[in-house]
């Protein structure tokens, strides 16, 4: 195996740049993965224009690589439970572990798990973390019953996609909000109606939703309130952008959903695949970059309109 590798780091003038390092050497309770693909995250891009600095400067200790957290790859080293030679998928703590845009990093074994050959590299970087977001959602915070209705804003992105399809999956009725350009294949994913964004608002008079799934953060508690059921939620995937709703739900019979997924474990890893498996969840890939195409990558990340994740093929 070679000892040198590319990573992708964030050079002086805010673009990312491609650099040869070393392999990095795996430690006790770590496995050496060579990646395949990873995905593109918020984070990602954040990361480019100058946030998460305390982060980065963690992030920079360890190596040159800052971005990515998600992917699915090869062990080169053995564990305790995963072999050399197999072939993984991951998710790397969000804010302090080891970052996946590079040939090679040491990922810790409980991060991992092993991946069936039915499901190929892009699909199943494209699963990972905002599958097991919406996991998250439709199984831990707000399991839908077959009639009850559901709102995805954002419905065509990461987690909204994986968010229709897994509703749809268990009986809901699902409302969509999207660009009337990505309309008819967000349809495709399993909604039943449809709100373009740029031409309708999000509620309509006489709405009662039992789960709201606001992706964007485009709405809040407060203004989902009248359009929610009785014991109906509403969550976002930044709950920092409507920290007033958890205290207004705990005086009402609606409810505000928490989530702050910072990592996975191999059992959430597995039933993402079992998801995926059964038809519930199916990969959503926008488009795929090589390495040296991640400043496309993240631009494309940025944009609105997208049809699911932006990926990058590191190896072949």
């Amino acid at each position: 195996m070679t000892h040198v590798m590319r990573a992708l780091t964030l050079a002086p003038d805010g673009r990312m740049e491609v650099v040869e390092v070393a392999v990095p050497a795996p430690k006790p309770g770590q496995v050496l993965v060579q990646m395949k693909v990873s995905a593109v995250n918020e984070m990602d891009v954040q990361v480019r224009s100058g946030g998460w600095r305390p982060q980065v400067k963690a992030f920079r200790r360890a190596g040159p690589a800052v971005t990515g957290f998600e992917f699915v790859g090869v062990a080169h080293s053995d564990g305790r439970r995963i072999r050399s030679g197999d072939r993984v998928i991951g998710y790397s703590h969000v804010l302090n572990g080891p970052r996946t845009h590079a040939d090679y990093a040491c990922i810790d074994e409980n991060d991992l798990q092993v991946v069936p050959a039915q499901l190929g590299d892009e699909d199943a970087a494209a699963l990972v973390v905002m599958g097991l977001t919406a996991i998250e959602i439709l199984e831990r915070l707000k399991p839908l019953r077959p009639g009850q209705r559901c709102l995805v804003i954002g419905a065509a992105g990461g987690v909204g996609v994986y968010g229709v399809q897994l509703a749809s999956s268990q009986g809901a009725e699902v409302s969509a909000v999207c660009s009337a350009a990505n309309g008819e294949w967000v349809s495709s994913q399993g909604a039943s109606q449809i709100r373009p964004y740029e031409s309708e608002p999000l509620y309509r008079s006489g709405d009662r939703f039992d789960l709201v799934i606001d992706t964007p953060a485009k709405s809040s508690f407060r203004a989902a309130v009248p359009y929610l059921a009785a014991g109906g939620m509403y969550v976002t995937t930044n709950p920092t952008a409507d920290l007033g709703g958890f205290v207004r739900s705990a005086f009402s019979s609606k409810r505000v959903g928490y989530l702050m997924m910072l990592r996975s474990n191999p059992a959430k890893l597995a039933r993402l695949i079992e998801l995926h498996a059964t038809g519930a969840m199916r990969a959503a890939v926008d488009s795929v970059h090589d390495l040296a195409e991640a400043n496309a990558a993240f631009d494309r990340f940025a944009v609105r309109g997208k049809q699911g994740r932006v990926l990058l093929r590191i190896n072949p």
